[in-house]
């Protein structure tokens, strides 16, 4: 399968799970931040699974260039959160709420694979012809999908909802750690980059935290938890290098 092929279909596998995921994720951080007494979600008309309210139209592009993306961001008003832990609760609700959405996916995949009795041991998604083939890689890359999203979001890297979990409950602590991150965010970001970017190219993909972090930490779940001594092959995240693939 050709590289632009293979970019297209790894899209297409993963639009379903990426746009329940963004989606559940944006309208937990406004649930949980209406239901401290905030109404700004209400206002701004956010409780709603209405994707044209919760995506991000440069956010959800750079999910499929780069492998990394957003939804709409929530903006809470912190005259109604006014305690600490209010606030980190928001923030946790869209990483957690991932979570909750690859556990949907997983629990479907296993009965979809019960009922099917598709080995998913050496299954592979781009080779799927039947409809139910499809289906299983559809699941299989929406777990996966929410999996990279909880982690993502996780990070404790300034402007993620991590960053801003650890921020509300250790500021006091540790206030000027925070604000030389803030004000040193660029250079965070690069270091990021060059970390799961350049890390990989140079050492021909020996060392890939990114894969380890997604790839891994999914693959892990699946054979301790879902499936026992299953090992799946995840397609891995959309992104503009599959383009110069073979």
């Amino acid at each position: 399968m050709s590289g632009a092929l293979n970019y297209l279909v790894t899209i297409l596998y993963t639009l379903p799970g990426a746009v329940i995921g963004l989606v559940v994720h944006e309208l937990a951080h406004s649930a949980i931040a209406l239901r401290s007494g905030d109404p700004t979600p209400r206002r701004q008309h956010r409780m709603t699974l209405d994707p044209r309210r919760q995506l991000d139209a440069f956010g959800f592009a750079s999910l499929f260039i780069t492998g990394f993306g957003w939804g709409r961001p929530v903006y809470p008003d912190p005259r109604y959160l006014r305690t600490t832990g209010q606030r980190a609760a928001v923030a946790a609700a869209g990483p957690v709420a991932n979570l909750v959405v690859a556990a949907v996916f997983a629990i479907t995949l296993r009965i979809e694979l019960v009922t099917s009795g598709i080995d998913l041991n050496g299954f592979s998604t781009l080779a799927s012809r039947t409809a139910t083939g499809i289906l299983v890689g559809v699941l299989l890359q929406g777990f996966f999908i929410n999996i990279a999203l909880f982690i993502y979001n996780a990070l404790p890297l300034p402007g993620l909802d991590g960053y801003r979990v650890i921020r509300e409950l250790l500021f006091t602590t540790v206030p000027r750690l925070f604000l030389w991150l803030e004000a040193n965010r660029y250079i965070v970001y690069a270091a990021v980059i060059v970390l799961v970017v350049v890390l990989p190219e140079v050492t021909n993909h020996a060392i890939n935290p990114l894969a380890a972090a997604t790839v891994g930490t999914a693959t892990l779940i699946v054979d301790h938890a879902l499936l026992p001594g299953v090992t799946p092959i995840f397609l891995g995240l959309p992104n503009l290098f599959q383009l110069v693939g073979t």
